[in-house]
Formats: structure tokens, sequence, C-alpha cells
């Protein structure tokens, strides 16, 4: 049995690295020209859910670009929820701004933060989700192997890509309704 030295084994996997980085070229430019499409010019952002939210919301895109998927999906919540959390803490609700997304999206629909067909979605966001980070066996409800079953879709990477898209496309409209952004005008 052969076995690579450490030095042996950087170079390798230095060389796979810029050959798949080459390889799939193409494929993250789509997806950044996607992205862009989707989101349009993006400004200055006044973000209530501090640092968690803006690393979230600039990983999210990277994330999507270099076509790692479900970080899309749980990243695209992580901005939701700190930016909704931030808001409770503002109001002094810090109780609330710890609990979990169900219960922060429920408050702030309660409170008319965000609009009763936003709330939906972003529950359908809590779903798309939830297979991702809570382990459920086989084909049972809630699995992503029963979802992928139910889609007809039998390729997981494939699965959750169109997971990330649905989850920016409520990570827009959040944006949209709920993060206010402004562009820069240079007056001199």
């Amino acid at each position: 049995m052969c076995v690579m030295n450490n030095e042996q084994f950087l170079k390798s996997v230095t060389q796979q690295y810029l050959q798949d980085e080459k390889n799939t070229r193409q494929d993250r430019v789509e997806r950044l020209r996607e992205l862009n499409k989707l989101f349009g010019p993006q400004g200055d952002h006044l973000l209530e859910g501090g640092i968690q939210s803006l690393l979230a919301l600039h990983e999210v895109a990277n994330s999507y670009v270099s076509g790692n998927f479900m970080a899309v999906v749980l990243l695209s919540q992580a901005f939701i929820e700190h930016s909704l959390s931030g808001r409770f803490v503002l109001t002094g609700q810090d109780g609330l701004a710890q609990s979990s997304f169900k219960k922060i999206i429920d408050a702030a629909k309660d409170q008319s933060i965000i609009k009763p067909d936003l709330h939906t979605k972003l529950d359908a966001l809590r779903q798309i989700r939830n297979p991702y980070v809570h382990a459920k066996v086989g084909l049972k409800d809630g699995s992503l192997e029963k979802k992928m079953m139910d889609n007809k879709i039998y390729d997981p990477v494939e699965m959750a890509k169109l997971d990330a898209f649905e989850a920016l496309k409520v990570l827009k409209e959040f944006k949209e309704n709920n993060v206010s952004m402004w562009f820069y005008q240079n007056k001199t």
C-alpha cells in the first residue's frame, strides 16, 4: 500500500481544486448571473440583525454561486431569523428574539412586522430547511429522501439547488419588505 506524505497530499488536492474550479467556471458564472437577475442592484442596507445577518447575506450569495445549495437554504433562514430577532431585541423582547424560528415568524405576523402572505412563505422556508437540519430516517415524513421521491427528483444536488432557489426568492421578498436599502449619491 502506497501512502502519500503530507506534501504530496497537499499538491494533489490543490491540483484537484484548480481543475474543479476550471471545470465549473461556466456553471458559477451562470449562477452569478441568475443571482443578480433575481436580486438586482444592491445598495447599502440597514440590517437590524447585526453582524450575523451581514455575514449570512454575504455568504448566501457566495454559497449559491459556488454551488453550496444546502448552505443557501440555511443562510437564507439565518439572515431572516437574525433580522427579525434584531427587531425584537430593539423593542425589548429578548426572550422572543432567542426562541425558535417558528415562534419568531409567528410573533412577527401577530405584531404586523410581516404580512400574512410573507409569513406563509417564511414557514415554507422553514419546511424547506427542516430535512437539512433534522434527522429523519428513510422515507419518513420530513426526510429529504421522501421529499425527493414525492417530487420525482432523484439527484440530491438537484433537489438542494431547487430548494436553494426557493429560499433565495423568499429571502428577496423578505428583504424588499423588511430591510431598508438605499444607494449612495455623491453630491460633490
